[in-house]
């Protein structure tokens, strides 16, 4: 029986290799995993799978030695915007190589930048695609941004350069506006991102009602560690999440799948500071404007008013002196007719003149008095109504002028009146405070922090 030895062996499998793949060959393959080492070599495992597979069909180790990454890696990495990281498809030049010892290994020479662009953007699209079907792609999008965002939540790296800048731009803005940030940790870049981003939504969710916002911030990191937030499972979380998300993860001419789905993206950290505080330079100029439309619309009214009363006692004075005027003449035609018949009858019956004189003057002097207490009458109404009309309306202006000063709440504090805040929130009963708790009172010229010493307890 013939027989060689297993080095024989891999000797003849060496040759038979050098002669079949003279050269160099370009092949496609998916990285299984990458690791960097510290001689500057990086190892790749590689697999093949068929299309629409997770099974594996062909394993083969490649390594980029040193001298071939440091040119490799920058000219990659500046096209794709990516690192070499598991999942990716590559297209690979390689040199197919067969050790006796360390058997069979594929030695890359080039890898071409376009053929994995091209497998990265057909599968962002393949996930908008994935997410427009399933209806979720704008739902946070078509989100309500509250008027005064001041309750916010970041996600980020608590090394983050970026996570400095937004925190210092709005703690310390020209404004005076004051915002509550909470930080919930996360991963921001490399394998771990995609499932430390989601949990830190799930401790957010937790507590919903005390957010407003969710900002989330990558500033400071590479261009290529952008890949992990293409992921479909983290922009379907983002997409259906209940609060407005901001997203500041890239620069500008980068754009993720969270950022297509998230509420807002923008630049930078920074920019997404300078968004919030605009948000509040919007309602506070809106504030203005109403504040300014309602006292211009008093001023209005009032006016109006005043108006209406002028012409109103124009037309009385008018009314009245026609009035006068008419029981004037209408007294001077009664006169001169009783005069007429009293000398056609004192003409016709002298014998009775002294008698019919005395009638005549009593019923004379009764008629002019019960006109002219008629007239002082109507003229008295006249008056009382006119009065209790100017009264009522100087009593309504000055309920209005009394409303709009009590709402104020200036004037509230001027009473001595003060709110204590828990949090930012007003304290209402003692059964939400807590011994050590740190209270904020809003007095009118200023505040004051006091620490609770013991549990208090409400009296029964």
């Amino acid at each position: 029986m013939e027989f060689i030895s297993l080095y024989e062996l891999n000797k003849q499998v060496k040759q038979a290799l050098k002669e079949r793949f003279e050269g160099t060959i370009w092949i496609t393959a998916e990285i299984a995993s990458v690791q960097e080492n510290r001689s500057g070599h990086c190892y790749l495992e590689l697999v093949d799978k068929p299309a629409a597979e997770e099974k594996v069909t062909a394993i083969a180790k490649g390594t980029i030695w040193a001298f071939t990454y440091r040119m490799l890696k920058p000219y990659f990495e500046t096209t794709t915007g990516r690192r070499l990281e598991k999942g990716m498809k590559v297209l690979l030049s390689v040199e197919v190589v067969f050790h006796e010892v360390y058997g069979f290994s594929l030695n890359i020479k080039d890898i071409d930048p376009t053929f994995t662009l091209g497998d990265l953007e057909r599968k962002k699209r393949e996930i908008l695609e994935q997410l427009e079907r399933d209806g979720i792609i704008d739902m946070n999008r078509n989100l309500e941004l509250p008027p005064l965002p001041k309750t916010i939540a970041v996600i980020s790296s608590p090394t983050a350069a970026g996570l400095g800048d937004f925190r210092n731009q709005l703690e310390h803005n020209s404004y005076g506006y004051r915002f509550h940030i909470k930080l919930f940790p996360a991963v921001m870049q490399g394998e771990q991102t995609v499932e430390s981003v989601i949990a830190a939504l799930d401790r957010i969710y937790a507590y919903e009602n005390l957010f407003d916002v969710v900002v989330l911030i990558r500033g400071g990191g590479a261009q290529s560690d952008l890949g992990c937030f293409d992921s479909y499972e983290l922009a379907a979380n983002i997409a259906q999440f209940p609060l407005p998300v901001i997203a500041g993860i890239g620069h500008e001419r980068d754009d993720t799948v969270v950022d297509r789905v998230a509420y807002l993206k923008v630049k930078t950290p920074t920019a997404a500071a300078a968004f919030l505080i605009e948000t509040f330079q919007h309602a506070e100029a809106l504030l203005e404007e109403l504040r300014t439309d309602f006292l211009t619309g008093v001023e209005e009214l009032l006016k109006e008013e005043n108006k209406r009363l002028l012409l109103q006692i124009k037309d009385f004075k008018r009314l009245t002196q026609t009035l006068l005027q008419n029981r004037d003449t209408s007294l001077q035609l009664l006169s001169r007719r009783l005069e007429h018949h009293s000398k056609v009858f004192i003409y016709n019956r002298l014998s009775g003149f002294d008698r019919i004189r005395d009638r005549l003057s009593h019923r004379l002097d009764f008629i002019f008095d019960r006109e002219k207490h008629k007239s002082v009458q109507y003229l008295a109404e006249v008056r009382r109504k006119c009065e209790n009309r100017l009264a009522g309306d100087s009593h309504f202006l000055e309920l209005a002028e009394t409303k709009v000063k009590y709402v104020d709440p200036k004037n509230v504090l001027e009473r001595g009146y003060s709110i204590t805040r828990l949090k930012g929130k007003a304290v209402k009963s003692v059964a939400e405070v807590s011994a050590n708790d740190i209270l904020e009172t809003i007095l009118k010229d200023g505040k004051l922090e006091s620490e609770v010493r013991s549990d208090p307890s409400p009296k029964e």
